[in-house]
């Protein structure tokens, strides 16, 4: 591997380090031996100049970037045991939210960042000090996929801890600082000439709070969000400013560089920017400093030293995904520009087409990481970036002018203008904002792709080191494999999936085939025992699970049986969805949700019939549901809601997936001693939650499951009990339940299944 090579991965393989490291248990002290023994080796090895140094020196980043990782989130320990007690802190950053307002605030004792949320009319601003008594605790995480997780987003700012105080007590800064008072200088002097200022305040300081949720709305669905957050666009314009008027000083180019990178240093500090800002101005500040000392400037070299450089000021950046778009999105442009530049006669047209190129290599950089956090791309993209940007230059560059007090020079009606050309372009190409969703693709392929077109931008970008022709071929023989791999049957590229969600106390399991029909067993319950209907899992959990996973329409509703814990969710789904038919054993019950569910049925049309023993569903790819129980509906058995339970297996090859929703004991009893019914599965659904009054050894002995899955969350009923438990170890059963989150299996061409972490 050349230096220059391996100087350009130091910095991914960093990121990539400090986000594995974060997730692992060990001591950074487990680490400390080997990375001490690698360290030492590299040295040996450069000093004596062996062609593997390079990669020794890549085995030594990656330790040293585990123990970082590791060291990123170790405050976040400070708060695995809640702390009650009083503390007091500054407060560095005041978030209003709809219904109060978050304090992010530095603690004295401990030394740490915490948000404390306090009611919205609340006076505060940044530099008051707060004291404060409550509990700290850490940030509650996403049940499932698709619902918003305060933990992670607070991770990504270096917050590690939240509180609700009981008691506090607000101590206002005597006087602004210097930054806040002229951040509110130049807020003033934009909202003093500019009508709408919205966009202007978002263009130049970074505030969306006034831009209104439909503008915000309209950016994204045409892929022009980038726009609006403060980069290198931004830092350029005023570095050309700046320099405009520092280089006609007559003092030496050293001071003058100085001023100028004070300056932004200032602007960016002002504006309280993200990532996409620092990039650019540390790759201002490298650049200008090479410059000035007549040293080699590559783009990508910058761009990786920047990255470095700010992953070991703050590596809880690793997981901020701003930092993480803005990096791809640069990155690609720097990589493809050898590549892209072209001559053209025409300069107009010349520009045209480099900036609409330019924009479409940012894109497919972005791609997987939008698909994985927002699972979809906005096609329109490209095009829309180069139709906005002239007007986003012009507010960008008058908005600039405007707030340092130019203002009085007539640039107030040309932003009115511009902004009214902006909401006629929204109008016009917001018909045409199509969106690229993940559909039958997997991330796995997506990524693959990506690495491809990464891999094409470096090769071709270096000539010298291989033929051109030669490159060509290599190129064109990995996208024939590729699409080879792509174009396979789904069920050769993709597993039969069934997702445990996690829904509290009450079941729910999201079924999708290889060809991605979609089913649905169950929709949990009540979140919320005093106001069910107000807060309940479909609505808070199930379907932002399903739209995460871009479903538009089940196939299948089944329900195993109409108790509010099962039932209750699938109300919202109901409602929100489109569904072929709904399922379910036929034993009614006298409950509002159960009645509800039955008008919604009739309401919208939705094909409905009853399961009995014997039924089969084919769902396409070879997977099958068959019905084992009940033969009749038997309303006085003991608990006969539970006991009328349909009990499934889904079969999928030569592996077997058993359902059995809330059956108790004297069925499972009959059931395991009954001759016609095989109950043999590699896979359980525990019966009830894994309640004791649903442990029957029989039954688990006629099964024999390798795996098993018990649906259970937080509840006053002791489930899952620890003798069903101590069965499942004793059998050697290899079990999860979602209390620890929700959980995927997947079943791979039929012979091969195996549990993955969440259920993505």
């Amino acid at each position: 591997m050349q230096r220059t090579t391996s100087l350009i991965l130091l910095f991914p393989m960093l990121a990539l380090g400090i986000r594995w490291g974060s997730q692992s248990s060990l001591s950074p002290a487990l680490w400390g031996v080997p990375f001490l023994a690698l360290g030492l080796l590299w040295l040996f090895a450069a000093y004596r100049g062996w062609p593997m140094e390079a990669w020794l020196f890549l085995g030594v980043l990656m330790l040293g970037a585990l123990c970082l990782g590791h060291l990123a989130v170790l405050p976040e320990r400070l708060w695995d045991v809640p702390r009650e007690g009083e503390f007091r802190g500054r407060i560095y950053a005041v978030q209003p939210l709809s219904s109060d307002q978050r304090l992010l605030v530095r603690l004295n004792s401990p030394s740490a960042r915490v948000a404390v949320h306090l009611p919205k009319e609340v006076p505060v601003q940044v530099g008051d000090e707060l004291l404060f008594r409550g509990t700290v605790a850490r940030p509650t995480k996403a049940p499932n996929p698709g619902v918003f997780c305060y933990r992670d987003y607070l991770r990504r700012l270096g917050v590690f801890g939240v509180s609700y105080p009981v008691e506090f007590e607000v101590h206002p800064r005597s006087q602004l600082g210097l930054l806040p008072r002229l951040r509110s200088f130049l807020r003033r002097n934009i909202e003093r000439h500019v009508r709408e200022p919205g966009l202007v305040l978002a263009l130049v300081l970074g505030e969306r709070d006034e831009l209104g949720a439909q503008r915000r709305e309209a950016w994204r669905l045409l892929g022009i969000s980038h726009l609006l957050a403060i980069s290198g666009m931004h830092v350029g314009y005023l570095a050309l400013g700046f320099s405009f008027l520092v280089e006609r000083l007559p003092w030496r180019p050293g001071i003058r560089y100085l001023l100028i990178q004070g300056g932004l240093f200032t602007y960016i500090l002002v504006s309280g920017t993200g990532a996409s800002a620092w990039r650019a101005l540390l790759i201002s500040t490298l650049g200008g400093y090479a410059g000035l000392r007549g040293l080699r400037r590559d783009g990508l070299h910058l761009w990786a030293a920047a990255g470095w450089i700010l992953l070991l000021i703050q590596p809880a950046l690793a997981f901020d995904l701003g930092f993480i778009l803005s990096f791809a999105a640069s990155g690609g442009i720097l990589l493809w520009a050898p590549v892209l530049k072209m001559q053209w006669r025409s300069r107009v047209f010349g520009y045209l087409v480099q900036g609409l190129l330019f924009s479409v290599v940012a894109q497919l950089s972005l791609v997987p990481f939008l698909m994985d956090s927002f699972r979809e791309v906005a096609l329109l993209g490209p095009l829309a970036t180069l139709v906005f940007l002239p007007c986003v230059v012009v507010l960008l560059v008058g908005g600039l002018l405007t707030a340092f007090g130019l203002g009085a020079l007539g640039l107030g009606p040309l932003l009115n203008a511009v902004m009214a050309v902006v909401g006629a372009l929204e109008a016009l190409l917001l018909p045409y904002a199509w969106q690229w969703k993940l559909g039958s693709w997997t991330l796995a392929e997506i990524g693959l792709w990506w690495a491809l077109f990464v891999y094409a931008g470096w090769r071709l970008r270096q000539p010298r080191l291989t033929a051109p022709r030669r490159t060509g071929a290599q190129l064109l023989s990995l996208f024939v494999v590729l699409l080879f791999i792509t174009s396979l049957p789904p069920a050769a590229r993709r597993p039969l999936e069934v997702t445990a969600l996690n829904v509290g106390q009450g079941d729910s399991f999201f079924i999708r085939t290889p060809s991605g029909r979609s089913i649905l067993l169950d929709g949990g319950g009540s979140l919320s025992p005093v106001q069910p209907f107000r807060r309940n899992a479909g609505s808070e959990r199930v379907v932002p699970y399903l739209r995460h996973r871009q479903v538009e329409r089940l196939d299948c509703v089944i329900l195993s049986h109409p108790h509010d814990d099962h039932l209750l969710g699938l109300l919202a789904v109901l409602e929100e969805f489109e569904v072929g038919m709904v399922l379910d054993s036929g034993l009614e019950h006298a409950s509002p949700a159960y009645e509800r569910c039955l008008d919604l049925i009739s309401t919208k049309g939705i094909p409905y019939q009853v399961l009995r023993a014997g039924d089969t569903l084919h769902l396409g790819d070879g997977v099958t549901i068959t019905v084992l129980y009940p033969q009749e509906v038997r309303p006085k058995l003991p608990s006969p809601q539970n006991n009328n339970s349909l009990l499934l297996r889904m079969e999928y090859g030569g592996i077997r997936l058993l359902f059995t929703g809330d059956l108790e004991a004297p069925v499972l009893y009959d059931l395991a001693r009954d001759p016609h019914v095989d109950l043999r599965s590699q896979w359980l659904k525990v019966p009830h939650h894994g309640s004791r009054g649903s442990l029957v050894e029989e039954f688990y002995q006629a099964v024999d499951p390798i795996w098993a899955v018990i649906s259970a969350g937080p509840n006053s009923f002791g489930h899952p009990h620890p003798e069903v438990l101590e069965a499942l170890d004793r059998r050697r059963i290899s079990w999860r339940t979602t209390l620890q989150g929700p959980q995927t299996f997947e079943v791979w061409w039929g012979v091969w299944g195996r549990f993955r972490g969440g259920g993505s």
